[in-house]
């Protein structure tokens, strides 16, 4: 019989490298979930005392100076396990550091005498169909109850009443029904790829059937990822968690733990066959990646290297999106991860190529110290400090934004030459 530690080590293993997945999540009685409703705060709140485990219960605006600054609120708001497990990344953890800094090597090429007021700017930017307010949106992250006790319920409805875009995390402790109910926003569905079809194919049509408007394909979630101090710990996960779109008792088959990593192009057309959904591919860092998937079907393509969780050693995210987006070539949108904290990192992803991006760690911030309406004051702030970076910057809309905003130097400029 396999015991709970050789559980625990064996699922952070298999799907550490997921982001936040909740990767040694037990798989216990879901008699401790529940739908994630406003109302159900208090049993939530009850739950987490019984469990031990302590996770935050709070539903509050925030007064945000930064999303960097929110980071030392976060701490103070939730468990030291929750904390150590969403801040933390793979290996030495240079990736993660390398996605902040890298940005300094995108410094911005002001425009003057534009014409641009602050009543005239426009942070609205359209991608497959969907028209967003501004060019951001929240980032596929798994086991939100580690952070809160509503977990992804909580988190959609604060995009939703942000009006920006969630995708849901495969990996999530609330299922994916329950997620598209909670938010007024629009949705996208990230797949994991399960090694039975037949379990992947009852995902992608309870994604379309609930509401979901786009596949998000994560292409690198292959092996381990586990942050050091985390494993230090003894890997302490809550133990009345499951990875909730599998859970039996909410309609869920097949263990999630049973990951197909032989991905090919070939899945992208099998996506598309069973839904019918535009497809993104997540996790793309090489320019010569791109044309095999885009001939697959792809519609989009996410530049990624999971902030820094997957995979020690590779550049930041910024630094890939110059090469990517050039091999794209405009055939389809571009978006980018890890590393957005400031207004003026969305300046330099779009100035090179991106359509829009995607925010990951600070929505969870915003979770653990506010709730729902903290994932809001989150989203709004980002809006807010992009309006003032844009005006600053000379442009007027996200679309003026080109390359000629920007002058690339240090290891980045070196990049684009091999």
């Amino acid at each position: 019989m396999t015991t709970r530690r050789n559980f625990l080590g064996y699922a952070a293993t298999a799907v550490g490298a997921m982001p936040f997945a909740g990767a040694a999540l037990a798989q216990t009685s879901s008699s401790t979930s529940s739908s994630g409703s406003a109302s159900n705060a208090a049993p939530k709140a009850a739950a987490s005392a019984a469990s031990g485990y302590g996770a935050s219960t709070a539903n509050k605006e925030l007064d945000i100076v930064s999303l960097p600054r929110l980071k030392d609120d976060f701490k103070a708001a939730i468990p030291k396990a929750g904390y150590v497990f969403v801040t933390g990344a793979k290996g030495d953890e240079w990736t993660l550091r390398e996605n902040r800094r890298a940005m300094e090597d995108f410094r911005i090429m002001t425009h003057r005498l534009t014409g641009v007021s602050a009543d005239n700017i426009d942070l609205s930017v359209e991608i497959l169909g969907q028209k967003l307010p501004f060019p951001f949106f929240v980032a596929p992250m798994g086991a939100h109850r580690m952070v809160h006790e509503e977990g992804e319920v909580a988190t959609a409805r604060g995009a939703g009443m942000a009006g920006a875009l969630y995708c849901s995390s495969g990996a999530s402790n609330k299922t994916l029904e329950q997620i598209a109910e909670a938010t007024t926003g629009p949705k996208w569905f990230q797949l994991y790829f399960n090694q039975d079809v037949n379990v992947t194919k009852s995902l992608l049509r309870r994604a379309k059937d609930a509401g979901y408007s786009a596949i998000v394909l994560t292409a690198d979630a292959l092996g381990p990822g586990t942050p050091d101090e985390f494993r230090a710990m003894g890997m302490p996960f809550r133990s009345d968690m499951t990875f909730g779109n599998h859970d039996p008792a909410f309609g869920g088959t097949g263990n999630f733990l049973d990951q197909k990593a032989d991905l090919t192009p070939d899945d992208i057309k099998m996506i598309k066959d069973e839904t019918g959904l535009p497809v993104i591919v997540k996790g793309i860092l090489r320019g010569e990646d791109v044309d095999p998937i885009i001939a697959a079907g792809a519609d989009a393509i996410q530049v990624s290297n999971h902030g820094g969780r997957q995979i020690d050693g590779v550049p930041g995210a910024i630094s890939a999106l110059p090469l990517v987006a050039k091999a794209v070539d405009g055939r389809v949108p571009v978006i980018m991860d890890s590393g957005i904290r400031r207004g003026i990192d969305v300046i330099r992803a779009l100035a090179m190529g991106a359509t829009c991006v995607a925010v990951g760690r600070p929505v969870l911030y915003g979770l653990g110290v506010g709730g729902a309406k903290g994932v809001q004051s989150v989203l709004e702030s980002l809006a807010n400090e992009l309006r003032s970076d844009l005006l600053l910057t000379g442009a007027r809309s996200m679309a003026d934004l080109d390359p000629s905003y920007i002058s690339m130097t240090g290891a980045s400029a070196e990049m684009q030459k091999g």
